[in-house]
């Protein structure tokens, strides 16, 4: 993967955990650590955050894969077919940026 083609994967994923930091402080306590709770609830298995966020899958879906199903698209050009495979694998590996930068992303969501 050339080198602008991992930092537009890096913004996308951030952009995800942007939308579903955001999202998940209109739902949950702000005055918590939002960030270190999305993480320790969807670390394991993303679907976990319907229960946390009890949205049926909205928040998972919309504000968090969706995002990036479309940079695959838009971006990487990513074959149909494969869009919603590598959408989860995207999904995966920006709930693991998420837990390696709960600071920043917490920092961001309360200035």
């Amino acid at each position: 993967m050339a080198n602008k083609e991992k930092q537009m994967r890096q913004e996308v994923i951030i952009d995800m955990n942007e939308f579903l930091v955001t999202y998940a402080a209109t739902i949950l306590d702000p005055k918590k650590n939002i960030s270190q709770i999305v993480y320790n609830t969807g670390k394991d298995d993303l679907t976990k955050l319907d229960d946390l966020f009890k949205d049926n899958g909205f928040g998972r879906t919309n504000k968090f894969v969706n995002i990036g199903e479309g940079f695959l698209v838009d971006a990487e050009h990513t074959v149909e077919d494969a869009v919603k495979d590598e959408a989860q694998r995207l999904a995966k590996d920006a709930m693991s940026y998420l837990g390696s930068h709960i600071d920043f992303f917490e920092t961001w969501r309360t200035d």
